[in-house]
């Protein structure tokens, strides 16, 4: 007599093996999101830190900060006289300065390795994806064109990996910066 499986035995093992795949989808893109989130508050913090390691060494903020507070030409673009939200423009240019004394000055004040990027001319789109700073810079399979860093806006990845970028505000008479995300 041969033995096999039922067609009912069959339909209860595809079953649970469904449900089991279910269960492990939904906890690997939680996992994910939560590791992203996580990246997302660890590169705000990097960041944050970076510049207060400059502002120490220095005793003055990177460009293009540093002449705005040198000519005191804050033209304040939000409700708080008091404090200044640079522009996307110029938190990329206050980035990129860090990342030059990083590198040329031999002075590191921001690890580059971690910074997550997109390239300036889709930063804006809400869809823009990003990808890790040191993939940009030296290209990889998945993108073979190698990225200038002055090409480069800088932010962190959301919940969905997508680009979104830093709001850094300026407060005029602490003469602090603020790193937050959007």
């Amino acid at each position: 007599m041969k033995r096999g499986f039922t067609i009912v035995e069959l339909m209860m093992v595809i079953g649970i093996l469904a449900v089991l795949m279910t269960i492990i989808t939904t906890a690997a893109t939680g996992a994910i999101k939560e590791a992203r989130t996580n990246r997302a508050n660890a590169l705000v913090v990097a960041v944050q830190e970076g510049l207060n390691t400059y502002y120490a060494q220095k005793d003055d903020w990177p460009e293009p900060l540093k002449s705005k507070a040198i000519s005191g030409n804050f033209s304040t673009n939000s409700d708080d006289p008091e404090r200044y939200r640079l522009t996307d423009t110029e938190v990329d240019d206050l980035i990129y300065n860090m990342l030059k004394e990083t590198v040329q000055a031999n002075n590191p004040v921001l690890d580059i390795t971690g910074l997550f990027v997109c390239n300036r001319s889709g930063a804006n789109s809400a869809n823009a994806a990003g990808m890790d700073f040191m993939e940009a810079a030296k290209g990889s399979r998945k993108n073979a064109r190698k990225m200038k860093v002055s090409e480069m806006s800088f932010g962190y990845p959301d919940a969905e990996g997508k680009f979104k970028r830093f709001k850094i505000v300026y407060s005029i008479p602490a003469d602090s910066i603020t790193v937050s995300k959007q």
